[in-house]
This record gives C-alpha cells, structure tokens and sequence, in this order.
C-alpha cells in the first residue's frame, strides 16, 4: 500500500491533470457543461423527494415537512453519489485507458485513482448547492460543517481502496462492470439514504451496522443538517473501513499491476 501511494504522490501532477482533462471530457459538447454535475442531482432529488416523500410518505422526523426532507435526501445522496460515482467508473478505468499502461514509466495508479479524485471534486460542488439549501429552507449551517472534511477524505480512500480492488478484477473478469453497477443499485435501497437510520427493521439490522456507506451517511447528516458530533463508533469504523479497503485495495493492485499491459 505505501508503495503505491508514495508512487500516486509522485505522480501528482499527472494526476490532477489528467482530473482535469476527466472533468472537461465528460461533459464536452454540452450545452450547460460542468453544470451537469448538479442539474443531474436534482433532477434524481426531485423524483426520489416525489416518490418516497410524497407517496410513500417517508419523513426526516414525526413533524417534517417536505423540506425537511429535501436536505435530508440530498445529505444521504450526497455522500452515496460521491462513493458510487467514484467505484462505478474506477472499476473500468484500467480497460478504458489500455493504452496508457504500455507507455514507459507510467504510473497506472493514476487511472483508478483520477476519477475517484474527479467523483470527489464533483462531490464538493454538490455540497455547495445543499449548503445554500440550507441557509435558504433549513435551520442554517453550523460550526460543525468544518468537521466534514476529514471524512470526505476518510470515504475518498475508503473509494479508492474498494475501486482499485474492483479495477484489478475487472482486468480478469471482464463482467466485473456488470455486478458492480447491480450491486450499487441494492446498496443504494439498503443504506439509509431515503430514509432515517432508526426505520431500519430490526431483524435486518446486521445490514446496517456494517455498512461503511450507512456510517459515512450518518455522518454527513449528523454534521450538516443534526449539527452535532458524530458518535465515536461511526467515526472509528468509518476510519477503520477505508483504511482496510485501501490496505487491500492497494495491496492487490500492486501485486498485479504488472500483468496488466499483457491482459487488457
């Protein structure tokens, strides 16, 4: 791991140059361009709000309305876009740039690991639009919000560890892509995004408890719209987990870097 992450230091230029180019391709052509990465949002935001709020009747608290609702559906998007965004395109990221890995002395940590940085650079500007919401049709933004940075730090590594897993295996298995976009999808219902962590039933709670992305949820929301502290347990298995995906994230990418040129 430390080799790989001394290389990705190194190669720090290169990589955020290569966030840049990511940032400008994926929406070149476009009429609105980068604003794509918040109209997208919205867009899901209004129609998960529709559904679950207004059909099924899900609630912030016993006495929210649906602003309530609206800040607390785009906090749990907020982190969980962040995350899937980041695994979704790292898992493929070593195909789709086959090329770059036969150049001499080219680092292919870059290739996972630049999209996870753009998905993160994409991730702040959302957090800018539920800032203003906030102040706009919430209770405002507290001191706490300056707690959020470690932990968006924190859920960057623990999307780097687990995209460079599934980047290597996507190297083997070329379906790879396929089970990681289905399994996002369930994960999606299963972590508490649209609705509150105490409406989890208590026989499914060993879904939850788990759950990186359930902790890294409760966090954002605790911060940003509970402004108070997150508990010690959810801050240490937060820790915890990235710090373990990033061990064997690394750890497998490293050992098998080398076939890579020879395999994609």
């Amino acid at each position: 791991m430390r080799g790989e992450l001394v290389e990705l230091w190194r190669a720090r230029q290169l990589l955020w140059a290569f966030v840049l180019n990511d940032l400008r391709s994926r929406y070149v052509g476009s009429s609105i361009g980068f604003f794509w990465t918040i109209v997208n949002p919205i867009f899901e935001l209004v129609t998960f709000t529709f559904v679950f709020h207004g059909l099924i009747g899900i609630k912030f608290h016993p006495t929210g309305n649906t602003s309530h609702y609206v800040l607390f559906l785009f906090c749990g998007m907020l982190a969980w876009s962040g995350f899937a965004d980041g695994i979704t395109r790292a898992t493929t990221s070593i195909r789709t740039h086959a090329h770059l890995l036969r150049k001499i002395n080219f680092p292919p940590i870059v290739l996972p690991a630049h999209v996870v940085v753009s998905s993160v650079v994409a991730q702040l500007f959302r957090l800018l639009i539920l800032l203003f919401g906030m102040v706009l049709i919430g209770d405002g933004i507290s001191w706490h919000v300056l707690l959020l940075a470690p932990f968006i730090v924190l859920q960057a590594c623990f999307t780097l560890g687990v995209g460079l897993l599934l980047a290597t295996l996507n190297v083997y298995f070329r379906d790879m892509s396929h089970w990681v976009e289905a399994g996002l999808r369930i994960g999606m219902f299963v972590t508490p995004v649209f609705y509150p962590a105490s409406a989890y039933p208590r026989e499914f709670v060993l879904l939850l408890y788990p759950n990186p992305m359930a902790q890294f949820v409760g966090i954002f929301q605790g911060l940003l719209l509970n402004h108070h502290i997150p508990y010690y347990n959810s801050m240490l298995w937060a820790g915890l987990s990235a710090f373990a995906a990033l061990l064997v994230g690394a750890s497998v990418f490293a050992h098998n870097r080398r076939q890579f040129a020879d395999l994609v």
